[in-house]
């Protein structure tokens, strides 16, 4: 048995959803949109699986989707997208932003069901290193997109790179301001520059509010669907 959040603005869909999951044994909760669904994640913790509409007033399943790969504690968590719409470009735009299946509406109880379990049982595989980690949406943005996008939106958090060979970078910013910043034995602008022009392996940013991670996974989607 799973515990499953699946969230759709939609009653009907929510109880076919729950109705179908629950004959699996699943045991599940119900989000009417994306503000509910992170704080009862906030509230609940992880869950074993997240199903989500794609189109929702405010919050969209996209910006959802990106909340909880941005988010440490949640970012292991499978995630698979219901929608009306059959695109190519949809769904491609819903596994770029870390998603593990894609379900359209309308759905039959035997193929959420089996969806759902195939997800599942591929997660559980990679937890022994059979499966790829789940990608961070902000493989979407270069270094200087993102920080462009922390002095826009004046967001608050930390700014951390790896470099090649093994050199570890940090930059903290406060209200799109960095205020801090540190690059082997260099501090402060010097340490900006050395960052900025080093062979970045990877790197990733931890907003301190909810708001910012909100804003960011917004601003990410939208750059995704342009």
């Amino acid at each position: 048995m799973a515990r499953i959040l699946i969230i759709d603005d939609e009653d009907e869909v929510r109880m076919a959803g729950r109705l179908a999951l629950e004959l699996g044994g699943h045991e599940v909760m119900e989000a009417n949109g994306g503000i509910m669904a992170m704080k009862m994640l906030k509230d609940h913790g992880a869950f074993d699986l997240i199903i989500s509409d794609v189109m929702m007033p405010g919050i969209g399943g996209l910006e959802v989707c990106q909340l909880v790969r941005l988010d440490p504690a949640f970012k292991n968590i499978p995630f698979i997208f219901l929608s009306g719409k059959r695109e190519d470009e949809e769904r491609l735009a819903g596994m770029d932003v870390g998603a593990d299946d894609y379900v359209g509406k309308p759905f039959s109880v035997q193929e959420l069901l089996l969806r759902v379990n195939s997800v599942l049982r591929r997660h559980k595989k990679g937890t022994i290193g059979l499966v790829p980690t789940p990608s961070n949406p902000l493989i979407q943005l270069t270094l200087p997109q993102l920080i462009e996008m922390i002095v826009r939106h004046s967001l608050s958090g930390k700014l951390s790179t790896m470099s090649r060979p093994n050199e570890k970078g940090v930059i903290f910013f406060e209200g799109g301001h960095a205020v801090h910043a540190k690059f082997g034995n260099k501090l402060g602008e010097q340490a900006v520059r050395e960052i900025m022009s080093s062979a970045l392996l990877f790197f990733s940013f931890e907003a301190y509010e909810v708001a910012d991670q909100i804003t960011m996974a917004m601003d990410i989607s939208r750059m995704i669907k342009r």
